[in-house]
């Protein structure tokens, strides 16, 4: 996978806390897709980021999250990497986290975090 940023933002990501790609690293995924209006989907992304950054970061377990924006500005996905089950399950006990997902379902709308557990990664031929 290639970063396509650069500054001292981009360093940071590559080098500590990136998501990893590796079906026999043990790490467990979270998936949660949020359906947006085009109008909000800037407000709803910010507030995901910011809350990201101000309270899920500092979770023991946290790796990562990563942002994607439909192309139709409908669908806001993040998706997560975090340490162990345990990790995720203590997290959604944290009463931090339990506050930041009601509030979260109010500002973004449902959602259901999904944990995974990455079998396959298949890259292009002559890559």
């Amino acid at each position: 996978m290639t970063n396509h940023h650069t500054g001292p933002e981009a360093h940071a990501a590559s080098t500590s806390g990136a998501t990893t790609l590796d079906p026999n690293s043990g790490l467990v995924t979270t998936i949660n897709t949020y359906t947006v209006t085009p109008e909000r989907a800037e407000e709803v992304l910010e507030y995901l980021i910011r809350s990201a950054n101000e309270t899920v970061r500092y979770v023991p377990g946290f790796l990562s999250f990563n942002f994607h924006l439909s192309l139709d500005r409908t669908q806001i996905v993040n998706y997560g990497q975090w340490e162990s089950r345990e990790a995720v399950a203590a997290a959604r006990e944290n009463p931090k986290i339990v506050a930041l997902m009601s509030e979260t379902a109010k500002v973004a709308g449902p959602s259901k975090s999904m944990p995974y557990e990455l079998r396959k990664t298949v890259t292009a031929a002559g890559k």
